[in-house]
């Protein structure tokens, strides 16, 4: 009795240390566009509010601009990675938004929609060896998922990691789910690297496909994405780590 006991406690204590680790990684995503004869004070008063504010885990921000796509010329605040239990306790009202208040919002133009991300640990490739840090650059590429066809989608994109790791590519591959109801974008696949010139490898991704998952697969890859997206609101985005 003593032994199963004893056991019994071990299990639970091991439950525990499961529970503890964070169930998933989630980003907060806030747009900006400053006021284009702001711009150097609007990074400035970022800067410093992030320092200040958000600057170790799991409430550190990291800022990013979109270069090109239907968002080009804005910033994006990301906060994370951190969960909606981590959430309670983030900094918020007070000191923090009088400073945001003084410091980064008289800068800026506009703000968009502040959305939720969260990362998908199937569908995620990291280079060997390879520092996320040293990533600076991202290509990401959103889509609109139809009803009920989610979990099609996300088979189809750990077979896309699969094959970025067979051709052992330079670049990372994450897919992230936003979270709660909209009208789209739902998904978004994005590789982060080091330099644009990756963008001009020179790679038959088709090719690949097939020697993965067998001849024909890259064709019946995209007739399960026609089923699973709406492929005329599908768009990429190319992204730079706004390091200051």
């Amino acid at each position: 009795m003593r032994r199963v006991i004893l056991v019994l406690g071990l299990l639970a204590f091991m439950l525990t240390g499961v529970q503890a680790q964070a169930p998933y990684e989630q980003f907060e995503s806030t747009p900006m566009l400053p006021k284009a004869d702001k711009v150097d004070l609007f990074k400035k008063g970022l800067a410093a509010h992030n320092k200040k504010y958000h600057a170790t885990d799991p409430y550190k921000a990291s800022v990013w601009t979109d270069i090109t796509g239907p968002t080009s010329g804005y910033y994006y605040w990301f906060m994370g990675p951190t969960t909606w239990a981590q959430m309670d306790a983030r900094p918020a009202g007070g000191e923090h938004q009088l400073d945001w208040d003084k410091n980064v919002t008289p800068y800026v133009e506009s703000y968009g929609e502040v959305s939720y991300w969260r990362m998908n640990k199937d569908v995620n490739y990291m280079p060997e060896g390879a520092s996320a840090a040293a990533f600076t650059k991202s290509r990401g590429r959103f889509h609109t998922v139809k009803p009920g066809q989610m979990d099609r989608y996300i088979e189809q994109m750990k077979k896309v990691a699969a094959v970025n790791k067979h051709m052992k590519s330079a670049a990372s591959f994450y897919l992230a789910v936003r979270q709660g109801a909209s009208k789209g974008p739902h998904v978004v696949t994005y590789s982060d690297f080091t330099s644009w010139s990756w963008l001009d490898s020179n790679t038959n991704f088709q090719k690949e496909f097939d020697v993965v998952h067998g001849v024909g697969a890259y064709a019946k890859f995209i007739d399960e994405l026609d089923l699973c997206l709406d492929r005329s609101e599908t768009y990429d985005v190319l992204s730079e780590l706004v390091k200051e």
